[in-house]
């Protein structure tokens, strides 16, 4: 019997994690960059929308658990920013 690894990345993404998570991200992303878009400009706006709701979504994985490294993987955040998220 033959067992093949399965990655976290294969695991959340066979349940609809990942793709709950970019849509989310992007959703909140979109909903604060359109807020602030008249006073900054509208593509900004949106750009900073997106980062900090992958931010967000960031330290909620954290809370459950997992790795930098993982959130790193699956986010596109760097190491560092991701640490940053992690201290109070």
């Amino acid at each position: 019997m033959s067992e093949s690894a399965v990655t976290l990345e294969e695991v959340l993404d066979r349940i609809g994690f990942i793709a709950k998570w970019e849509a989310r991200g992007e959703a909140k992303g979109e909903a604060r960059g359109e807020a602030r878009g008249v006073a900054i400009g509208k593509e900004e706006g949106v750009a900073i929308g997106e980062a900090r709701g992958k931010e967000e979504i960031a330290r909620n994985m954290l809370n459950c658990g997992f790795s930098v490294e993982q959130i790193a993987s699956l986010s596109g955040l760097d190491v560092e920013k991701i640490n940053n998220l992690a201290s109070p």
